[in-house]
């Protein structure tokens, strides 16, 4: 059986626990075994403890059960309750007098009576009315007395606040609620807005100002401080079922802003909470914005789009007309209670709204995706003007042939399409024929592969009645390559080779010998045979007469691909430099740029920090070379993955995103949500936070959808690190934390202890800046384990350290006293590389200097101890250069031994704070608050009085 620490530390816990089901069952817990010892203070506690979980948790139900034992216990003996407990009690009036009106089986009477009671408690105790005039005003607004709102609105926004007003705030966000329901917009806005710029500690902030200012913001025409407040407020919200009625109102945002396939996510989300939602009312205002974004889907044609429920799929079209009968039934039983029809009002207006906007862009690549699409520039026709058509049809034909060997492929085909139609109706040769039907074969694209074959056939047909074997044997082996592109048939591989011997074996061309086997190298690398494609690329080679820079560059391209397929790097890299050497300056800009890209692709594989900037370098020379748009992007894109960590990040970020549409509009989710993740980096580098969680919140999105699929582990973890460090970043701790905590669950195993002891060493970071110190003290502990298990002793002291003070500051000093002891057994134990050694010392001097601290702020302190422990610090400090934190070391160490009371040696100590520290280190004027005290305590109290008046510091009264 539990013991009354054990209850009591149920109760603590259950406080300091984020809402949710877990603080339920903690609260659950406190109750029973409270209510099994018997112990009625114990029990209040619970009950209290219990109150504000179920209220913050989703189960408002309850909280009015356990509130009402509160006040029948309170009102049973009054004297026996303390200062707090009437301030607790007059608090979570609020708690329950919010909840009643939600529910239509409880008369409105019942929640007047209890108003008139917290009104009646509240002017006992001598405090304001005003949470009592803004809860009023809650009820009358409910019913839809416009009137009466008005009034209570007034009566709360003149009175005066005090410790039992609802926080700075919840109290404003309240309010613009009110003034955007009366069209007040530019109201609301003035009234809400100063607190997003104040530090809000409540758990319902800043997300419940901002969900007041989604409306106010759109109706305003403030666009995108609309579209950050729902992305911010909605991160913090959407894993508690308790914001329901909050999560409603970014739903029917969705709609209002025609952003229905986001809408359809979040309704997906959280659509099982309606069967256990909070209240009826929040029931109800969730189905009626459900019932919005699915009917503006059903009207764009988008109405057999299915919805993921735990029951199974069903369609937009089928779901909204359920979920709007839904919200009309319980508007109804609302309206029976009220006497009115204003819920039945506000249902069929939000279910039939218009949208507010046409589209506003969630997302940096949503806004990039709604964008026009540029109109694409027309080709541009080769100018061929000084070819004269007159010129006699074979020297034409020479032409064409020529431009296309050199690659020439804009001229030769502008000459071609103008033979072709001038000869159209021309007796011709066998021979002229051929050569027309190969030029045929030249103009045609990469994805007109049978055409191409047709005319590469009607080519060897005219040169075999023409007798020209050379030529018809050559263009046989284009035939059957184009053939293989046309039918995937690998039975033209093998023609292929053969015919090229063939073809070489009666041919003296050098030209046509060189194109001849260049074109079978090609085929036998596309082919995965690189030892075939080096020897027919060498023979090539070999081929005499001058070879065009492309030519030159094409043969040098296989030589490196073979190379690189046997891994000989080296002499792939040195090749392809030839290459590119051949082509810079010619025409041949996109050949330069594929080639470049390559070169960026194969140096890269090195993986050393001088091979990745060769291969940025390449990628951004091809970028600026090519004359293909796609070339062009494709290469800054992959520069940009490259520089997504680096001060160069922000050029590169309008490339990632049309990366990222592209992909979309190819239908490669997959791609493109990778790609969101290297977009995310990059904004995260160049300090855009907020857009980097809404692009990495979408990728994870998309992979948490995939996640019974093995292969997205790791990016799923990579993008929860990376949300952690943002929301760090844009502190939000509390969705950061949330990310450690979900990637912590995949993290395990022995080989991932290091990662491991890290993740539980930044929560317990997290947990500190909130003030869940005890929660951050059991995850410094679980680091420290976890360090120790991976041999890292440097980080093992360091999570002990702040374990200690952790313990310390969540009240537990008894804990951190002993916690301290043993941080100092391990330090002394403790040996590290001698790299680490300046890290050590200074986690031995930091754990004196906070032990000091520790071991006299307590009841008991105990001065000789933190004497000490501070004694050496300063000499620590001093050891690794620490010039500053020996300075406040001595101070430390000063003021322990005035407090101990030995001023003497503490007044040296004092002086030489005051002379090391700068003018403007406040902690000055602490030394000199200390080294006066001291003074005093030593009879040198003229000293001690210039010192404070030189310092602003009060004098000490004559007693």
């Amino acid at each position: 059986m539990s013991n009354h620490h054990d209850v009591h530390e149920l109760i603590h816990r259950c406080w300091n626990t984020p809402d949710g089901p877990a603080r339920i069952v903690l609260a659950e817990q406190a109750l029973a075994q409270a209510e099994a010892l018997g112990d009625e203070d114990l029990l209040y506690s619970a009950n209290c403890a219990a109150t504000s979980a179920y209220h913050q948790s989703g189960e408002p139900m309850k909280a009015m059960m356990t509130f009402a034992r509160c006040l029948s216990a309170y009102d049973a003996d009054p004297g026996r309750r303390s200062e707090d407990d009437e301030r607790l009690l007059l608090w979570q009036f609020k708690h329950v007098v919010s909840a009643m009106s939600r529910f239509p089986q409880l008369p409105l009477e019942r929640t007047m009576a209890v108003l008139d009671d917290m009104q009646r408690r509240y002017q006992a105790g001598g405090h304001s009315l005003q949470a009592v005039y803004a809860y009023r005003h809650d009820v009358a607004a409910h019913v839809g007395d416009t009137v009466l709102a008005d009034h209570w609105y007034r009566m709360w926004d003149a009175a005066p606040r005090d410790r039992h007003s609802d926080c700075a705030g919840c109290d404003p966000s309240s309010k613009a609620y009110h003034l955007a329901w009366r069209g007040r917009d530019e109201d609301a806005i003035a009234v809400a807005e100063p607190a997003l710029s104040g530090r809000l500690t409540c758990s319902e902030q800043p997300h419940g100002i901002l969900t007041a200012l989604l409306l106010p913001y759109l109706r305003t025409g403030r666009l995108d401080e609309a579209r950050d407040a729902h992305r911010r407020a909605y991160r913090a919200l959407c894993d508690n079922k308790a914001e329901l009625g909050r999560v409603a109102r970014h739903v029917e945002f969705c709609g209002l802003t025609g952003n229905e396939p986001r809408g359809l996510e979040l309704i997906e989300r959280h659509l099982s909470w309606l069967d256990e939602a909070p209240t009826p009312k929040t029931e109800m205002e969730f189905a009626a914005a459900a019932a919005l974004v699915l009917r503006r889907l059903a009207e764009a044609g988008r109405g057999e789009l299915e919805v993921r429920r735990a029951g199974g799929a069903v369609t937009v079209a089928e779901l909204g007309p359920v979920l709007r009968e839904r919200a009309e039934a319980i508007a109804r039983r609302f309206d029976a209670r009220n006497g009115n029809t204003f819920q039945s009002e506000r249902v069929a207006e939000v279910a039939d709204a218009q949208p507010l906007t046409a589209y506003l862009p969630l997302s940096l690549t949503s806004a990039y995706a709604a964008a026009p699409e540029p109109v694409a520039a027309a080709p541009q026709e080769a100018d061929i003007s000084a070819v004269s058509p007159n010129l006699p049809l074979d020297a034409q034909l020479d032409l064409a042939e020529q431009w296309f060997g050199e690659d020439d492929g804009v001229r030769g085909k502008a000459l071609a399409r103008r033979l072709l139609a001038a000869t159209a109706e021309t007796p011709l040769t066998d021979l002229q024929q051929g050569r027309l039907a190969r030029l045929r074969a030249n103009c045609f694209g990469d994805d007109e592969a049978e055409q191409t074959a047709q005319a590469h056939g009607e080519a060897v047909a005219a040169f075999e009645r023409a007798g020209h074997r050379e030529l018809e044997l050559a263009t046989r082996v284009q035939w059957e390559i184009s053939l293989l592109r046309a039918t995937g048939d690998e039975s033209h591989l093998e023609n292929v080779f053969a015919l090229t011997e063939q073809a070489l074996e009666v041919s003296t061309d050098p030209v046509l010998r060189r194109n001849t086997l260049l074109r079978a190298a090609w085929l036998a690398a596309m082919a995965g045979d690189p030892d075939r494609a080096l020897s027919l690329a060498v023979r090539a080679e070999a081929e005499p007469g001058p070879v065009p820079p492309s030519r030159r560059a094409r043969l040098l391209h296989l030589r490196a691909g073979a190379y690189h397929a046997h891994g000989r790097l080296d002499d792939a890299e040195a090749a392809l430099h030839e290459a590119i050497g051949e082509l810079r300056g010619t025409i041949h800009r996109d050949m330069l740029g594929s080639l470049l890209t390559t070169l960026a692709r194969l140096v890269g594989e090195r993986r050393d920090p001088e091979s990745n900037q060769a291969a940025i370098a390449a990628f951004e020379e091809a970028a600026a070379v090519a004359e293909n748009p796609e070339l062009r992007r494709s290469a800054r894109a992959n520069a940009a993955f490259m520089l997504v960590t680096t001060p160069r990040a922000g050029e590169f970020i309008d490339d990632i995103v049309e990366h990222v549409c592209l992909m979309e509009a190819e239908g490669s989710a997959q791609a493109a949500c990778y790609t969101r993740h290297r977009l995310a980096l990059a904004l995260y580098t160049v300090d855009r936070d907020r857009e980097a969680a809404e692009v990495a919140e979408e990728a994870l999105a998309w992979f948490l959808a995939q996640r019974d699929d093995e292969q997205y582990a790791e990016i799923i973890g990579d993008l929860r690190e990376l949300l952690s460090r943002i929301y760090t970043t844009l502190g939000e701790p509390h969705v950061a934390l949330g990310q450690l905590d979900a990637l912590l669950e995949t993290v395990t195993g022995v080989e991932r202890l290091p990662q491991r002891a890290e993740l539980l060493e930044r929560a317990g970071e997290l947990l500190w800046q909130v003030d869940r110190d005890a929660d951050a003290a059991a995850r410094f502990d679980a680091a420290a384990q976890a360090y120790g298990q991976a041999d890292l002793p440097l980080e093992t002291v360091h999570a002990r350290r702040r374990e200690v003070m952790a313990l310390y500051h969540c009240g537990r000093h008894d804990d951190a006293r002993a916690a301290a002891a043993r941080l100092v057994e391990l330090m002394d134990v403790t040996e590290v590389p001698a790299a680490q050694e300046p890290g050590l010392t200074w986690e031995k001097a930091t754990a004196g200097y906070e032990a000091a601290l520790i071991l006299t702020n307590t009841d008991q302190p105990d001065y000789e101890a933190a004497l000490h422990r501070i004694t050496p610090v300063p000499v620590w400090y001093q050891m690794i250069g620490a010039v500053q934190e020996a300075l406040f070391a001595k101070l430390r160490h000063g003021q322990v031994l005035v407090v101990a009371g030995r001023p003497e040696p503490a007044e040296p100590l004092l002086w030489q704070v005051l002379e090391g520290l700068p003018e403007e280190q406040g902690a000055r004027r602490d030394a000199a608050f200390w080294l006066a005290r001291a003074l005093d305590e030593q009879g040198g109290h003229d000293r001690a009085a210039k010192l404070r008046a030189e310092f602003d510091l009060p004098q000490p009264e004559q007693g």
